[in-house]
């Protein structure tokens, strides 16, 4: 069996829209969320030192900045060791939040369900393509699973201000 990654982060049980987040530690809970194959990570070669790109895109997919680390229950975890080489077994990440990061989980639009906002579906010339341009850059697969393309949605993972190529 293909050695995985997978990363786990604490996601609160229970939500009130237009709140803050419940920061008592009793309404949050481990969820595994991300999972990296690592045979894909070392055919990509994301980074010299993959474990920092783990943290980096686990830290875009949450809102959040965080440390990994192979403990998920102690007050101080360890973060690991981002200059080693990936494991050749699987592994289970947590990614350790402070109580100021977990108040930044869940970065969507605070007037999503504001039926009186107008946005606009229109898309720029720049941006037309950008399905297309995405598929043919990554040979029709996604670049971290690589399942076909047609089973993914394309997605930005840095903000669009830092630029529109592919």
């Amino acid at each position: 069996m293909a050695a995985i990654i997978s990363v786990h982060a604490q996601f609160p049980k229970n939500v009130t829209p237009n709140t803050e987040h419940d920061l008592d530690p009793t309404n949050w809970e481990w969820k595994k969320f991300l999972a990296f194959p690592v045979t894909r990570l070392n055919d990509l070669r994301l980074s010299l030192k993959p474990y920092k790109w783990i943290r980096y895109a686990t830290g875009i997919v949450l809102g959040a900045r965080g440390q990994l680390s192979r403990e998920h229950d102690s007050l101080n975890p360890l973060p690991i060791d981002y200059d080693t080489p990936l494991s050749t077994v699987s592994v289970d990440l947590y990614y350790h939040t402070t109580d100021q990061e977990k108040r930044r989980i869940f970065p969507i639009d605070p007037k999503l369900a504001n039926t009186r906002t107008v946005t606009s579906s229109r898309t720029s010339t720049c941006r037309d393509d950008f399905c297309e341009d995405v598929e043919g850059r990554d040979g029709g697969r996604c670049v971290v699973t690589g399942d076909p393309a047609s089973y993914c949605d394309v997605a930005h993972l840095l903000p669009h201000s830092k630029g529109d190529t592919v």
